[in-house]
């Protein structure tokens, strides 16, 4: 009877999903991450589906990562390769590693952007002109303290491009010639999610930034920016940060192995025509703000209201049918009845977002104590390590290399790592990164440590508390960012904020298991010695508990340290900004070496902890 029940069923979802099955040709387009990308994936993606029976799937990754699986056909397409961001783009077309087959949009500006309520001020939210005469980008000079740098209030803060893109080099350039490097921080804020972030939480707030940013994007239609003027372009001193940049040539570009496919070439003549410019893919971009929609129902919607794009994309038999296709309300809600879960719960990811932002500008007050706070101790560690010298730091490792594992050779070994890292010439950088990491787990410990002692002695705060450390142990970690973004800026103290949600859980785990494990009977001893429940707790049950919670250090040590790459991506220099540098330029030797500095660090102090846990293991048998 079952087996009659699974014939019968596979054959009806055979019949139902008859469709699905037949799209067994795919594309794979790129997916950087923009909005502007994930909309012109849409678009195509919905032609070529609906047109020549395609399925399509989008791989994510940085712009250098994705052009490098172009080159190798790992991607299909790519709808949006920004030529001027790309170092090798021109090398590799030349030499044939791929095809471009022609141009997207070409008017697209980018360069260093500020609200024009800096400028003019703004009398309807209240705010007054902070900088009136700031024009040209060279005129920022004259306004550090306007344009403050949040952990280095002497000077100002001007936000870069993101770390890989070629036009980062160029701003960079153009920051040092024209001497802003005098009284100005050039801070590289790690991913275009931050980026945009701070420039939102700055505008929503009423204060001033500038910052680099581009066209086309939704933040540009929404927010009144004013692009700082510059020298007259030269081609020949572009790069050198002499001159304004000009509109970069997005194109769309294919794999070689797609290209030559034979099956493929009506999509490869479809994306030949395909052209659009900045201003129509901004409005696609400001009605997904807008509405909420998706890209795919925004795409829909962008070919049913620019329908003269069908005629220049697509012959006439093909633009006939894809207006029947947009003009069908069925295919705008059919859906296979085995495969597509049947009911949807309406969410207002928008209204959330919006929640929380407001949530953050009302109190920022609060939210500002904190982050003072946090970057005056990462600021304290960091004078302190940057103050040892070099050598009295590695005599210090050698000796607590040696005393805990008892070998001299080890301490040797330890040593021989770090001095390794000095030659390198990541000395200071690693001071950077050991001053976060060392303030996240102070912070952890102060917070993890109490936390797991009360859980110890709480049944019932332990099964509230558990689902709680569950979901903070799997959250994926790049979750942790968002708040800490939203609420602390970018920099050090969001980068302790999120390294500390993290690392904490060990902490306060391995404490309450440690305290729990005491064997009853020692404790009911202790107290039948007149002993009270705190003196219980502090005299017998954590001290016979540390080995344990040693181990919750070194985890919480170790979590920690595994959060230095995934923060550089909210602006937390140090070596984790390095390894972003080299993942982002496909530069192996970059993050070869300084991810290895980072497996240096994390080995010495894993295995200083470990000595000091093995170490009390034994105090306590011999006890």
């Amino acid at each position: 009877m079952i087996s009659i029940l699974m014939i019968i069923l596979i054959l009806f979802s055979s019949v139902l999903g008859s469709t699905s099955f037949a799209e067994d040709k795919k594309i794979v387009f790129a997916d950087p991450g923009w909005d502007s990308v994930k909309l012109h994936n849409a678009i195509a993606g919905t032609i070529v589906k609906a047109l020549y029976g395609y399925s399509f799937t989008e791989v994510p990754g940085s712009s250098t990562i994705l052009h490098e699986a172009l080159l190798k056909g790992e991607v299909d397409v790519h709808m949006e390769e920004w030529t001027d961001n790309l170092a090798t783009y021109d090398v590799d077309l030349n030499a044939g590693n791929f095809r471009e087959l022609g141009i997207n949009f070409n008017d697209s500006y980018q360069g260093i952007y500020v609200p024009r309520y800096v400028i003019e001020g703004d009398s309807e939210r209240g705010i007054k002109a902070s900088a009136p005469d700031l024009k040209n980008i060279w005129d920022l000079k004259k306004y550090p303290e306007i344009f403050k740098d949040e952990e280095n209030p002497t000077m100002g803060r001007m936000y870069g491009s993101i770390p890989g893109w070629e036009v980062d080099e160029i701003i960079y350039n153009k920051y040092k010639h024209y001497g802003l490097d005098e009284n100005f921080i050039y801070f590289r804020p790690g991913s275009e999610a931050a980026l945009t972030a701070a420039i939102t939480s700055a505008y929503e707030k009423g204060e001033p930034i500038a910052g680099y940013y581009w066209e086309p994007t939704w933040l540009l239609g929404l927010y009144d920016m004013v692009l700082l003027d510059d020298k007259p372009y030269n081609a020949d001193t572009v790069k050198q940060g002499k001159t304004t940049l000009p509109a970069v040539k997005v194109t769309v570009a294919t794999s070689n192995k797609f290209y030559e496919n034979e099956e493929n070439k009506k999509v490869i003549a479809f994306l030949e025509k395909y052209r659009t410019s900045s201003a129509l893919t901004s409005e696609g971009l400001a009605h997904i703000q807008e509405t909420g929609d998706s890209y795919i129902e925004t795409a829909k919607w962008f070919l049913v209201k620019h329908d003269e794009l069908l005629d220049e994309w697509l012959d006439k038999e093909d633009a006939q049918k894809m207006r029947n296709y947009l003009s069908e309300e069925e295919n705008e809600k059919k859906g296979n009845l085995i495969y597509d879960f049947p009911f949807k719960v309406p969410i207002n990811l928008k209204a959330i977002d919006d929640s929380v932002r407001n949530f953050s500008v009302k109190h920022d007050a609060f939210f500002e104590v904190i982050r003072e706070a946090l970057k005056t101790l990462v600021t304290s560690i960091q004078t302190v390590l940057n103050f040892i010298p070099w050598f009295v730091l590695l005599i210090a490792v050698f000796l607590a290399g040696w005393k805990v594992s008892g070998k001299f050779l080890t301490g040797l070994l330890y040593t021989g790592f770090l001095f390794l890292i000095g030659m390198v010439g990541y000395w200071n950088l690693m001071n950077e990164t050991l001053a976060i990491i060392l303030a996240s787990v102070l912070i952890s410990l102060l917070i993890g440590f109490p936390i797991g002692i009360f859980l110890s002695t709480s049944d019932r705060g332990n099964s509230i508390i558990r689902p709680i450390l569950d979901t903070m142990q799997t959250m994926p970690v790049f979750v942790y960012l968002i708040p800490a973004l939203l609420f602390f800026g970018l920099g050090k103290a969001p980068a302790v904020i999120a390294t500390t949600i993290y690392a904490v859980v060990p902490i306060i785990r391995l404490t309450n298991l440690g305290i729990r494990q005491i064997d009853e009977e020692i404790v009911e001893a202790s107290k039948s010695f007149g002993s009270t429940t705190f003196q219980s707790l502090f005299k017998v049950q954590i001290p016979q508990a540390l080995p344990t919670i040693m181990t919750g250090v070194n985890q919480t040590l170790m979590m920690a340290i595994s959060m230095v790459v995934t923060t550089s991506m909210i602006g937390a220099t140090g070596l984790g900004m390095e390894v972003l540098l080299g993942v982002n330029r496909v530069e192996i030797g970059r993050g070869l070496v300084s991810g290895t500095a980072v497996v240096i660090i994390a080995v010495v102090l894993d295995r200083l902890t470990q000595g000091l846990v093995n170490k009390n293991e034994v105090k306590t048998d011999v006890q």
